[in-house]
């Protein structure tokens, strides 16, 4: 119940966020600037605004909504007028005479009952609702999770750029002062000036890699946002503190959960429902229909005794034969679609329990990875600061080279922070667990 009210809840505050993307062409939208610096909080939230496979999900849910719509008609009333000029012969004149004989009519039908087929239809209805809003939810965690780790891949960037920036100041101030001191001491030979130059070509390449894959991962940033082009010039780094004080769950303790909570399950568990109920739907393929019809009617001629003006009829129509095997196939072909969402339920099970030990996995190596890049920042921070000492003593000092190496070790521990974030982000989701970040706002 829990979570099926998660499901409602999340499609009607998306739904809130999506209907203008759904009304108006992305020619017609304009949407505000992006907030500077930007925030993760408001990335996930203006990430679920307008992003086209969102608004094609939300699509998906209110084409179901309307094909339930559709099933609900057929109990509907229908009204129409039947008009009907025409000329006749009387059978009892001895001559071809042929005279007027129009009439028209209001008639108004409704049906009372299938005997259960219409049922099945709406349940096949709502269980199709059901899958489409659990595959909405499905993707916009998917969407959530893809705003984070693009996010966070722009200050990984950043930091990358600041490293290999510091390696290639480290290079250039080599290789310069290696060139100088040939050209006027010929302290190097030419083979070691060519070595460095070298080394230094390549550290510019690397920094101009960087470089670049900085304004890629805004690119692919704004993308996610829904905002091509927009590319934030500063990120703040995220609070995720939520992240870090968890105990890492055992695998054994979680696993009926997340079998009755995934979403990606539960879309599955309807899509199985829905064709059990189309096995009932073909069953009654034939079943009996009884429908009331009034009709009133005026005639050009009325003198015959059989012309009613008014007409009350119950129809009960029950179909004794069908020479053609209509109902046998759609039922063989309704019970082989039910077999095929069975097993495709088993195997989206089997992926569940496959990525969870995965993710639980992946935790506690990423919890080790955090313990060794705290302790190799530490170490690199305690070298820089005996580096520094010697070089302001004028001794023999590797002080660029430190310098590089914390550079690396930051970048480093900050990778690993956000995977840590990105690994219990995915758990929450297969748990159908809100998000930390937006529960902590």
């Amino acid at each position: 119940m829990k979570a099926t009210g998660r499901i409602s809840i999340l499609c009607v505050a998306v739904s809130w966020f999506l209907c203008p993307a759904l009304a108006l062409g992305e020619e017609e939208r304009v949407h505000p600037p992006l907030p500077e610096p930007l925030t993760l909080s408001d990335a996930l939230l203006i990430g679920i605004q307008s992003h086209p496979k969102l608004v094609v999900a939300q699509s998906q849910v209110a084409e179901a909504e309307i094909s339930s719509g559709k099933v609900d008609a057929s109990y509907g009333v229908n009204a129409f007028v039947e008009l009907q000029p025409r000329l006749s012969s009387r059978a009892a004149a001895d001559n071809v005479d042929f005279q007027d004989d129009s009439r028209y009519g209001l008639v108004i039908r409704k049906r009372l009952t299938d005997f259960g087929r219409t049922e099945s239809r709406k349940e096949a209805a709502q269980s199709d609702i059901a899958a489409s809003q659990a595959r909405f939810v499905t993707r916009l965690d998917r969407h959530r999770l893809e705003i984070m780790r693009s996010f966070f891949a722009v200050i990984l960037s950043d930091h990358a750029y600041r490293a290999r920036n510091e390696r290639l100041a480290i290079e250039y101030f080599r290789y310069s002062r290696m060139a100088e001191r040939r050209d006027r001491f010929e302290q190097y030979s030419d083979l070691e000036v060519a070595k460095q130059e070298a080394a230094y070509r390549k550290a510019y390449v690397a920094r101009h890699r960087a470089d670049l894959e900085r304004r890629q991962r805004r690119h692919a940033l704004a993308l996610k946002l829904g905002r091509p082009g927009e590319l934030s010039s500063e990120l703040v780094v995220p609070d995720l503190s939520a992240y870090r004080d968890r105990d890492i769950p055992e695998y054994n303790d979680i696993i009926d959960e997340a079998i009755a909570t995934s979403s990606i399950l539960k879309a599955h568990r309807a899509n199985v429902a829905s064709a059990q109920a189309k096995v009932s739907v073909a069953e009654k393929l034939n079943s009996p229909v009884l429908s009331a019809d009034f009709e009133a009617r005026e005639y050009h001629d009325s003198s015959f005794s059989s012309r009613d003006r008014y007409r009350l009829n119950l129809k009960f129509i029950m179909p004794l034969f069908d020479g053609t095997h209509v109902r046998d196939t759609e039922v063989a072909l309704a019970e082989n679609a039910l077999a095929q969402k069975r097993a495709e339920l088993l195997m989206a099970e089997y992926g569940v329990r496959e990525d969870l030990l995965a993710l639980i996995s992946d935790l506690l190596v990423n919890r080790a990875a955090i313990v060794a890049a705290e302790a190799d920042e530490t170490y690199r921070s305690y070298y820089q600061d005996r580096s520094r000492a010697m070089y302001e003593m004028e001794m023999r000092s590797d002080l660029g080279d430190a310098q590089a190496a914390v550079a690396e070790a930051m970048l480093e521990a900050a990778r690993v922070d956000f995977k840590q974030a990105l690994l219990w982000a995915e758990l929450d989701a297969l748990l159908a667990r809100p998000l930390a970040l937006m529960e902590e706002d």
